[in-house]
């Protein structure tokens, strides 16, 4: 007898890789979990869930557009009852916990900053780690705009500030982009040339990456 009690729940992010992998932990914890190689175009994640007590079988399904399925037989509809508020738990959770996972840029950005400020202009060295650090700051700050948007791990891990830019700018105005991209070739100067950075780069770096974290 197929299933025909349903559930269904629109879930944002629970299509992306990472949070597939992270609903498969959080299901492997409470259920005997298999999860179906051969599935159709429009999903991305099957699976059945088993259980001791649980007389019939439930049945995952996650499709492209982010809406899920829970279905089940009408012999268990009173298990459903109390099954699908901790399914429901488990989606959402999966997407909350890779979420949370890139927040901590900004909270790195800010530790950064912080020391960023502290640093003296009149020395050579210290005016190349101010141009450097405030790099890696503004990255961190567009990977975390870029990441309400995709949690696409080769989107978010890519090397380029100009190809996130580029995708955050096809979804919302960006401040002050083009001052980004220009403290992105100040660093480069540095890292792949080995160029000084004079005090007027190093003080443009700090107090625009100052102006951008202040304007998140």
């Amino acid at each position: 007898m197929s299933p025909s009690l349903r559930k269904a729940l629109s879930v944002p992010g629970i299509c992306d890789s990472a949070c597939l992998r992270k609903l498969e932990t959080l299901l492997s914890q409470n259920f005997v979990l298999k999860v179906e190689d051969q599935i159709p175009s429009h999903m991305t994640f099957k699976a059945v869930l088993k259980r001791t007590g649980l007389p019939k079988d439930v049945h995952i399904e996650i499709f492209k557009n982010e809406n899920t399925e829970t279905k089940t037989s009408p012999d268990v509809a009173t298990f459903l009852q109390d099954i699908w508020p901790e399914i429901e738990s488990v989606l959402k959770e999966a997407v909350d916990i890779v979420s949370k996972q890139d927040t901590i840029r900004i909270r790195r950005a800010e530790k950064i900053l912080d020391y960023v400020k502290k640093l003296p202009e009149n020395k050579g060295v210290q005016r190349m780690v101010i141009v450097i650090l405030c790099d890696i700051i503004l990255d961190l700050l567009v990977t975390e705009k870029l990441s309400r948007f995709t949690h696409k791990r080769q989107d978010l891990d890519n090397e380029s500030i100009g190809a996130k830019l580029e995708m955050l700018e096809s979804k919302i105005p960006v401040y002050r982009p083009k001052a980004i991209r220009d403290i992105r070739d100040l660093r480069n100067k540095v890292a792949h040339g080995g160029d000084a950075t004079v005090v007027e780069e190093a003080r443009f770096a700090r107090k625009t990456t100052i102006d951008i974290f202040n304007m998140l």
